[in-house]
């Protein structure tokens, strides 16, 4: 009894040191020598397979810290070194805008009340759910109302009031798109809410708008107050540190029931110091007949933008500044496919620094429905490549510019030396008589 019971013991730690070792001899293994400028990879678990299939993995937020927003040093390799084509995807969303046939049967002003347009869509329109009012103007805030009507007599309220805005002198586009509830009526009578003027439309098209909801994961980021570039903004800043994943989204929530429409401009940098903008949008909350309307998330479009620092800056014109924001940045995660073949084990290799971005015929020939299908694979922990060769290395005098300078120092004494040691000879010479 006493010699199982120390038996069970002992070869657990056998086992236990047995797996240390193998992962410590995994760590230390090198990339195949095509792959020496690729300074560091990690292992892909997949389930074995019998067949060819197509398997996906996400890319960690930790490799953009060695490599730029479109992954071009990205590589996927087998056991046998071969490369491994690959195709990224970025669930970004999508704005469809199909537009309706439409006429303006009316333009007119009531003093002290509105502009109206009252549009015409057909006999048989089709749903519709947004409309887009073009002006000339280019610096305006309005309100709008918009009814709906199957025969122009009796109407329903399908938005009872909206902000239509532009501000080209600040360089901000604002929105002339106005949603309102779907509906498939003949006619809309938009209702632009200046008492004091005739607003100068020139026409609207009238959309069916559908939108796709982007992907995103939160980043951790710790917000503090930061120096504003106009003393009529609000701004925030956060350090991501070494984390360089590129931001997406930024979002913001707003204490209490105050109304308002703001432009947001966000920056990033690398240094803290130089900030380069990458995007500008408006937010924006009011509430009519106890119904809010809010939108409160400004996009970086095309994949995002990196920087280990982020500055979001709030116009506030002449109001004073918003109470009680907390911000929130998003990512939106990079997700990898390859085909996966039967009896091979795969790595993600990354960190060369001026690699080209690859092209495969898989970007092109998979299809979404494919997609759907992936086996899901998951990604190891960050190894080094421990037969690393730099690509591009720094010649030897800006390794050792040390070295470099005592050697001048050395020189220009020596230099000085002998101009000494000249000028006594020169002193010590007697002068000739002609």
């Amino acid at each position: 009894m006493i010699s199982r019971s120390k038996t069970g013991p002992r070869r657990g730690w056998m086992a236990a040191c047995a797996l240390l070792a193998l992962g410590f001899t995994v760590a230390a293994v090198p990339l195949p020598s095509a792959w020496k400028n690729w300074r560091y990879w990690r292992a892909i678990d997949l389930a074995p397979t019998d067949t060819e299939r197509l398997a996906t993995i996400v890319v960690p937020n930790e490799v953009f810290r060695w490599s730029r927003t479109t992954l071009p040093d990205l590589r996927i390799i087998d056991d046998g070194g071969a490369e491994v084509g690959y195709a990224t995807r970025i669930r970004e969303g999508s704005v469809n805008n199909v537009p309706t046939p439409t006429t303006v049967v009316e333009k007119s002003f009531a003093p002290g009340n509105y502009t109206q347009l009252v549009l015409n869509l057909g006999a048989a329109p089709p749903f519709h759910n947004a409309v887009e009012i073009q002006t000339a103007e280019t610096d305006f805030i309005e309100w709008v109302s918009i009814e709906a009507s199957d025969d122009a007599r009796v109407w329903r309220i399908v938005q009872p009031r909206a902000p239509f805005f532009r501000f080209h002198l600040q360089y901000h586009e604002g929105a002339q798109v106005v949603p309102y509830s779907e509906n498939n009526a003949r006619y809309l009578r938009i209702r632009i809410l200046d008492k004091d003027k005739a607003f100068a439309a020139t026409g609207a098209t009238v959309y069916h708008k559908t939108e796709t909801e982007a992907e995103r994961v939160p980043f951790a980021a710790a917000f503090a107050p930061g120096t504003p570039s106009d003393p009529k903004r609000s701004a925030w800043i956060t350090d991501f540190g070494g984390l360089g994943a590129p931001v997406s989204e930024a979002s913001f929530e707003v204490a209490g029931p105050a109304e308002f429409i703001r432009t947001v401009e966000m920056f990033g940098s690398d240094d803290g110091i130089q900030w380069y903008r990458f995007t500008q949008g408006e937010i924006y909350r009011y509430t009519v007949d106890e119904t809010t309307q809010q939108h409160l998330s400004v996009q970086i479009p095309f994949g995002g933008a990196q920087g280990r620092f982020w500055k979001v800056e709030v116009d506030n014109a002449d109001d004073p500044p918003l109470s009680g924001v907390t911000l929130h940045l998003y990512t939106r995660p990079r997700h990898v496919y390859f085909e996966q073949q039967p009896g091979r084990s795969y790595r993600l290799i990354y960190g060369r620094g001026y690699a080209r971005s690859p092209e495969y015929d898989l970007a092109r020939r998979l299809e979404a429905t494919r997609e759907q299908g992936a086996v899901t694979g998951r990604v190891g922990p960050e190894q080094e490549n421990s037969a690393y060769t730099d690509p591009h290395p720094e010649p030897w005098t800006e390794k050792n510019r040390f070295v470099l300078w005592i050697v001048v120092g050395i020189a220009a004494i020596l230099l000085g030396y002998s101009a000494i040691q000249s000028l006594r000879r020169s002193a010590s010479t007697p002068q000739s008589n002609a």
